[in-house]
């Protein structure tokens, strides 16, 4: 089997429609490298970013209280993690990263509860917290948009899913209606499968 080039593997995830690009990078620019990080997992470890290079990771953004979206995606990424399970690659070749927007509520234990619910495999998926201002400032330099709502004890974001390549660089992004089978038929076509 050939192993395709990213840049070539982008342009055919952009053609296909479903994992759109982030940032757009210019005609013959490479993307964008992830911003690093150090967070705690949901078992108080200490997490970077970087320690996942050679895999890719994909990289989602959620709160523990909210009501709709976040246990929506978490519930399709678990539809991931499944996939990946049986095809080998879950934690070897692609890694699930979750953070919190809400660390002064989703502590780590709060957080491994929350995984547990779903039955999510801790092997090859990080829930992450931190200081406020740290997974603020982590927030911010992904551009993810938070802000309080009107309702009380809610949060407004978005909700992408990046997809950070081996190398560290954001290829691009799924929007919170993505389809499970689209992520994985992507990561086939990547990693040349």
């Amino acid at each position: 089997m050939s192993v395709m080039r990213p840049r070539l593997a982008l342009l055919l995830l952009v053609l296909v429609g479903a994992l759109v690009p982030f940032p757009r990078p210019a005609a013959g620019q490479a993307p964008a490298v992830a911003p690093d990080f150090t967070l705690t997992n949901q078992d108080g470890a200490t997490i970077r970013l970087r320690q996942f290079r050679g895999r890719y990771v994909l990289l989602s953004f959620i709160y523990t209280h909210c009501p709709d979206i976040c246990p929506l995606t978490v519930a399709k990424l678990v539809r991931v993690q499944q996939e990946l399970q049986q095809r080998r690659w879950f934690g070897t070749k692609a890694v699930l990263l979750t953070m919190t927007f809400d660390p002064q509520r989703d502590t780590p234990a709060v957080l491994k509860a929350y995984a547990a619910k779903f039955k999510v495999d801790h092997s090859g998926w990080h829930f992450l917290s931190g200081r406020p201002a740290v997974v603020t400032k982590v927030v911010a330099s992904y551009r993810i948009p938070v802000r309080p709502s009107s309702r009380p004890g809610r949060i407004d974001h978005g909700a992408p899913i990046l997809v950070i390549d081996p190398q560290g660089r954001v290829l691009g992004y799924y929007n919170p209606d993505f389809n499970p089978p689209d992520v994985i038929s992507d990561l086939r076509t990547l990693l040349g499968n």
